[in-house]
């Protein structure tokens, strides 16, 4: 459907089932229904709905045996429910990374049986409300936050390679499980030792989304895209030096991850988080192969990053965006905005962000462009999430923020902005694959990028290399007056080439990154030669005024 002319083809209310505090018919529905209602305003606009459900940590998946009577343990808590470590200031350990607590006395008993039927009034009420195809959704998550789960962690521990919140505390996509002799739906023998998580994984699904009525599935914090996916580090760089002999290995074990997994779930509906940081990074950190990952499976590109927003890096949230969509696995991609925490005891609509709408308007700034030199929307929206830490879903929330994201799809760009960055997507790739000695730039250019937009940088419009070359051809006149900030490019690449035709016509161009693989042509232009490089710790000289500090002094060396 369409509002003023902007497509919404999608609106999806992320909820978990604390508001389900009483789990009889007539309670289920009452519920559901006050948020359809709330949301009315919203999803009025789209052409389906969707239910994104936070029911666990995804070991509701891992441990299911195919009995609908058994009680899940669900995400019934605030705090994280698995500390892995001792918290720095919390010798005591009273917070809430250090211990849990149930969300309200009592909480009622969750079944499978209880969820199936959550599912189904979903789907029947959402139906009859709204008169709109209803589809409901599941989370799996590779962290220890959400619920207790005693496969992650006391079972199927070796699984578990990254260490964000704690040692061995978030599931590697591509680990090996251990043999064990317990009973679940895609394995009532077992599970043969040296099984791959995706294999198991995908097997899982394959029972549990059909037996409960499911129709996708949500891959959360960075899943399928690396080892330490909330981090600038992991399996090829340790945070000093990059393992150059890994690059290979991790690519080819996250795509053989994805492969078992679809070859188990044929056909399954995939949605994606993705990691807090950019293709660049993740490339450079884990070889990540985003590109072979869009072009080989159904997926959805990560939206916008709810964790870098939250610390206030808007830069490291608008440059990941916009790496993210430069390509598309398909047509459409997402715009995600956090109302409420339903785990942490914060809503950040109401306090983090003090009813201001800025992570509204900052990525709803964004626009991409395509092969036809139209600057595409994100047709998908994700409200994160309905219901609060105690299960409320206060109704101001929804009647304060929608207006902002319906002016925010109004308002939406229709031009190209002032500068238009054109994202080495798969000339990343290629440096990181093929040319791995240079990794090293592709880990340089988007941290670069990022700290250039939270200082002030006016970037909002993203295309890819592929995409400027296309557009170049067909529409120079499209970019008339843009400046186009882009890496220092290949020489003879076609990305070279675009760039001089670009000049050729009066156009402007910002380039960034080492000069060391430039054509000599692009050397005259820039006016430069190479030289024997510098590095060490050198002395820092300039003659800008210095502000007061009262203690200490600035420092007078760069290791470089």
């Amino acid at each position: 459907m369409k509002y003023k002319n902007k497509n919404i083809k999608d609106v999806t209310l992320e909820m978990s089932l604390k508001p389900f505090k009483k789990t009889d018919k007539k309670y289920i529905e009452q519920v559901i229904t006050e948020m359809f209602r709330q949301w009315d305003a919203l999803t009025r606009y789209a052409d389906q709905i969707s239910i994104l459900l936070w029911t666990s940590d995804g070991s509701q998946i891992l441990d299911y045996t195919g009995n609908m009577n058994e009680e899940m343990e669900w995400a019934r808590y605030i705090g994280g429910a698995n500390p892995r470590r001792k918290i720095p200031g919390d010798p005591e350990g009273i917070g809430l990374h250090s211990r849990f607590h149930n969300y309200i006395d009592n909480p009622p008993v969750i079944t499978y049986k209880t969820l199936r039927s959550i599912i189904e009034c979903l789907k029947k009420t959402g139906k009859k409300i709204t008169g709109k195809p209803i589809r409901v959704g599941e989370t799996f998550d590779p962290g220890p936050e959400f619920a207790k789960s005693s496969f992650k962690y006391e079972r199927h521990n070796e699984v578990c390679r990254g260490g964000t919140m704690g040692d061995k505390s978030f599931i590697c996509c591509y680990a090996d499980l251990n043999g064990d002799n317990r009973r679940y739906a895609g394995f009532p023998n077992g599970i043969p030792d040296k099984t791959p998580f995706g294999v198991f994984l995908g097997r899982q699904c394959a029972h549990y989304l059909k037996d409960l009525g499911f129709d996708y599935i949500w891959f959360s914090n960075g899943f399928g895209f690396g080892v330490e996916t909330w981090g600038a580090t992991g399996s090829v760089f340790n945070g000093e030096t990059f393992d150059v002999l890994a690059i290979e290995e991790s690519k080819d074990k996250m795509l053989i991850f994805w492969r078992a997994f679809f070859k188990e779930c044929p056909g399954l509906a995939v949605e994606t988080r993705g990691t807090n940081l950019s293709t660049g990074m993740d490339l450079s950190s884990d070889a990540a192969p985003v590109k072979q990952i869009y072009e080989q499976f159904d997926i959805t590109p990560p939206p916008n990053s709810p964790w870098a927003a939250l610390n206030g890096d808007f830069g490291l949230e608008l440059i990941g965006y916009m790496s993210h969509i430069a390509e598309l696995p398909g047509k459409d991609y997402r715009f995600r905005f956090y109302i409420h925490d339903p785990w942490w005891n914060n809503s950040p609509w109401l306090d983090r962000y003090m009813r201001k709408a800025h992570d509204i308007y900052l990525p709803l700034s964004v626009g991409r462009i395509n092969e036809n030199s139209v600057i595409e929307n994100p047709s998908l929206i994700n409200i994160l999430t309905v219901d609060d830490s105690f299960g409320n879903m206060p109704v101001e929330c929804p009647n304060e923020t929608i207006p902002h994201i319906l002016r925010g799809y109004e308002e939406f760009p229709d031009v190209p902005g002032p500068f238009v960055w054109v994202y080495p997507f798969d000339e990343y790739h290629d440096l990181t694959f093929s040319k791995p000695e240079r990794i090293s730039e592709v880990f340089f250019g988007d941290w670069f990028i990022r700290d250039a937009v939270n200082n002030g940088l006016p970037l909002n419009t993203v295309a890819s290399g592929r995409i400027f070359k296309t557009t170049m051809e067909n529409n120079p006149a499209f970019y008339q007056d843009r400046i186009i900030v882009t890496i220092v490019p290949e020489a003879e690449s076609s990305l070279e080439a675009s760039i001089f035709t670009f000049l050729g016509q009066g156009g402007k161009v910002l380039l960034y990154g080492p000069l060391t693989h430039a054509s000599q042509r692009l050397l005259d232009l820039l006016g430069m030669e190479i030289s024997t490089p510098l590095s060490g710790t050198m002395e820092i000289e300039h003659k800008i005024t210095e502000d007061i500090v009262e203690s200490g002094v600035y420092p007078r060396q760069i290791e470089h």
